[in-house]
């Protein structure tokens, strides 16, 4: 298991994520309508050896408040007190903690920190890795109630379990 600070081996490669090219999105279920949305400003890194897969360490940063349904007051209400409270926690990171790779899979844990609440995760990836290039991608459910979102309607109730899915897109700078 490698700890951020410890140095990368020196066979390693950093990747720089391209948010551009990237993707995260969510979806989270309710009686009335559902909330499909993505973020639009994040950042990350992966330095890994690609011989030892297992080596690698990833971090990602999210600014909250990029958060978008194509619906803007629904958007404002997500970014309120009631749910990601984006102006107190403007920003969702993770680091991973280990990786638990076979072949073209892995398994990311790692510490998910989002509305003020860190939590250990552990989040199936398919990775596809050349000595230039990286992608990643997965799909995890997080349980907001678990991070402290627990705003809900008589209206419209609205599920705990909200569906993470994502891809990156990594190049060596």
């Amino acid at each position: 298991m490698l700890a951020w600070n410890q140095p990368a081996a020196a066979g390693s490669l950093l990747f720089r994520v391209q948010p551009e090219a990237s993707e995260i999105t969510f979806r989270a279920t309710s009686r009335l309508m559902n909330a499909d949305g993505h973020f639009s400003r994040f950042s990350g890194e992966v330095i890994v050896d690609p011989a030892v897969p297992t080596s690698a360490r990833i971090s990602l940063s999210i600014d909250a408040a990029s958060l978008d349904t194509g619906i803007g007051m629904r958007d404002r209400h997500l970014r309120s007190a009631d749910f990601f409270d984006a102006e107190r926690f403007p920003t969702i990171v993770f680091r991973s903690v280990r990786v638990e790779a076979a072949g073209r899979r892995a398994t990311v844990v790692g510490r998910l920190s989002l509305h003020g609440v860190t939590r250990e995760i552990a989040l199936p990836v398919d990775v596809q890795m050349s000595d230039a290039a990286l992608v990643a991608s997965g799909e995890f459910i997080v349980n907001r109630g678990d991070y402290g979102m627990n705003y809900n309607s008589l209206l419209n109730p609205i599920g705990n379990e909200v569906r993470v899915a994502f891809t990156f897109r990594a190049r060596v700078p």
